[in-house]
């Protein structure tokens, strides 16, 4: 007698739940670094509170033993929306048929290959998704100079999602996007600053056409590029990334200008698009971020490629140990940059790095990830087709409580 679709439902959950998610857990980063927050939930809504400022008040010496004012500390809500990550798979008709109670290893065994596809897809969507998860696909770096309103700049530097941003391009029509100081979290040209046209993956650039211009000292800015118009998927329906939590003109439900909730951009090179990585701007941009927020960076990410330029910076420093034989080891299994880790992810954008304080980064998880099983079975029939399928779901979202203890450094040359 064959098995049922609910008995290789229970085989989904017995054999494969425990080893998806732990690989996933693993494997994916926002359930490996971030704090898995524990927030009440309105419906799909987490609300977080963030600090955007004080007013008045202090900390006084005074030998009267007068009491100062207290300090009005500002705190905002973030609304965070829940969204929904699907995956779905199928178990073909004949495997059902061809495994007999009692003999459940033929089901395992063609499983276990869909279940590992499975869970590289679910990973490597989840990763892409932290860093260029909702609207802001990256951070752009211009030539220095005046824009004047419809001026065309060729050759802008992209730091982020290039391939998302070659995709939005391709199916056109016109693309638009804002442009936003990532300092500031001023919006720097006017609504739908630009259209984006151009797209090279390669070169990790593009061209942009401007509608009211700009300044020179905005055309030295690390620029936001946050898509105003989306032709291939609506991009507010993804957990918003890295590049959002820190870039975008509105931190979920509250504006980003004026506020805390600004982060912090550096490049190497003044008045160009792209220079060369040096330790120095490294060094910059943590300094900076610990005169601003008075917190330390721990964690720095970049994509793998951009490992060979950093470890070409080490070799002045690296010494030779000549009075013992040893074996030759010509690589790095591991980098750091004044003890601060140095991950990779082909995730993360070419041309660029990512400098976090991990302990304000939050996973939002409304449910974990698992099988749907709403009736009590992860599988059910496919309709004329001879096959049961599943889907594998996550609610979740992930937020940046502190962006100003966070940085970015863009306008990198391309290795």
């Amino acid at each position: 007698m064959p098995l049922s679709t609910n008995e290789i439902g229970q085989l989904l959950k017995e054999f494969f739940l425990s080893p998806v998610q732990e690989q996933l857990n693993r494997e994916t980063i926002a359930l490996d670094l971030f704090e898995k927050a524990r927030v009440n939930w309105a419906g799909r809504i987490a609300i977080i509170p963030v600090h955007i400022g004080n007013v008045g008040g202090g900390v006084v010496y005074n030998d009267a033993g007068t009491v100062p004012a207290a300090t009005t500390q500002d705190f905002e809500k973030l609304a965070v929306e829940a969204r929904r990550l699907l995956a779905r798979f199928q178990v073909d008709g004949m495997v059902m048929t061809a495994a007999r109670k009692g003999n459940t290893d033929q089901v395992i065994n063609w499983m276990e290959g869909s279940m590992d596809l499975l869970t590289e897809d679910v990973r490597d969507t989840m990763n892409q998704a932290v860093f260029s998860g909702g609207e802001v696909v990256g951070f752009a770096t211009l030539p220095n100079g005046i824009v004047a309103g419809a001026g065309v700049v060729a050759n802008v530097a992209i730091f982020g999602d290039i391939q998302k941003l070659a995709n939005e391009v391709g199916v056109g029509p016109a693309v638009t996007a804002d442009l936003i100081d990532v300092n500031t979290g001023n919006v720097i040209g006017g609504l739908n600053a630009v259209t984006i046209s151009a797209v090279d993956t390669v070169a990790c650039d593009c061209t942009f056409t401007f509608t009211a211009g700009i300044s020179a000292a905005e055309s030295d800015m690390i620029l936001a590029v946050e898509l105003t118009t989306n032709h291939v998927t609506t991009y507010a329906e993804q957990p918003v990334g890295i590049y959002g939590n820190l870039g975008s003109t509105n931190m979920f439900t509250i504006p980003r200008a004026g506020t805390t909730l600004a982060s912090n951009g550096f490049k190497p090179g003044a008045a160009v698009a792209r220079a060369a990585l040096s330790l120095d701007v490294i060094q910059t941009a943590i300094d900076s971020v610990l005169n601003a927020s008075g917190e330390d960076i721990d964690t720095i990410f970049m994509n793998p490629l951009q490992r060979q330029t950093y470890t070409a910076l080490l070799t002045a420093n690296l010494q030779t140990v000549t009075d013992r034989a040893g074996r030759g080891d010509g690589g790095f299994t591991g980098l750091s940059y004044g003890g601060v880790d140095i991950r990779s992810s082909r995730a993360c954008g070419r041309g660029g790095m990512v400098l976090m304080s991990l302990k304000h980064w939050k996973l939002l998880q409304l449910d974990q990830g698992g099988f749907a099983d709403f009736d009590g079975s992860a599988l059910s029939r496919v309709a004329n087709t001879d096959a049961a399928e599943g889907y594998y779901r996550h609610y979740y979202n992930t937020a940046c409580t502190r962006p100003n203890a966070q940085a970015v450094i863009a306008g990198l040359d391309i290795t």
